[in-house]
């Protein structure tokens, strides 16, 4: 069973009664463990789609199934939980909290989930310690570097351990030699703890760190294929 299917998904928006098409037929399934990229250039509909595969908004037709169920039959409510513990979310602007440590931004998710708060900790500091930022523990946020506060944002997307992380364009802020760390750390999550990686990209270089590549180009899926030659963020290409 994939742990993400969707089958015929198209959306619309609509603006004083003018429909405006985004997506387009959509069909495929990511399955548990999976690191996929969706690649197209702007405007081609990537954030839309990753938007309704993370629960934050629903398509116009089509079904989405997350886990095996429908994402029509799931509660307000249960929409809420799997956000929060079953979906980690990495975007471009790193949405971190101001005047806030590097500790307690990654702690943050947990204050709504329904762990035992003396597990927080732990979580917590398992979390920086994967992204290699305990010496950065007690820092402000707003005094680290662009590639230091992705890391953050990464960390508190893992901080409930969670199926599936979504990043969208997590590299876009920053220069290469941050954006490689970047990739370095989503190969580590997805090689070493199996965690399934969705990545949105524009760019070729950082969607070749994936496993498979889905190309979207108008809101129509006009490619999907494994990555034969897949890049290692440390040392350039490995099968």
């Amino acid at each position: 069973m994939a742990l993400i299917e969707i089958k015929n998904i198209c959306k619309t928006y609509f603006t004083d009664e003018i429909a405006t098409p985004v997506l387009f037929d959509m069909s495929f399934e990511i399955e548990e463990g999976e690191f996929v990229a969706i690649m197209g250039p702007s405007g081609s509909g990537k954030s839309t789609l990753l938007h309704i595969l993370g629960f934050l908004d629903e398509q116009t037709k089509g079904t989405y199934n997350f886990n095996g169920k429908k994402m029509d039959d799931y509660t307000g409510s249960e929409i809420a939980k799997i956000r929060n513990k079953e979906m980690g979310f990495v975007f471009q602007s790193f949405n971190l909290l101001a005047r806030t440590t590097v500790y307690e931004n990654v702690r943050l998710p947990l204050i709504y989930s329904d762990i035992p708060e003396r597990e927080w900790h732990k979580l917590a500091m398992d979390a920086i310690k994967t992204v290699g930022l305990e010496h950065r523990l007690d820092f402000e946020t707003s005094k680290l570097s662009g590639g230091e506060k992705q890391r953050v944002a990464i960390a508190r997307a893992l901080v409930t351990n969670p199926k599936v992380i979504f990043a969208d364009e997590p590299t876009g802020n920053l220069d290469s030699k941050s954006g490689q760390k970047i990739m370095e750390t989503l190969q580590k999550l997805n090689i070493t703890k199996g965690h399934t990686i969705v990545l949105i990209t524009h760019e070729t270089y950082t969607a070749e760190h994936a496993q498979r590549i889905i190309r979207i180009v108008d809101g129509h899926i006009t490619s999907d294929r494994k990555v034969t030659k897949r890049r290692d963020a440390n040392h350039g290409f490995k099968k």
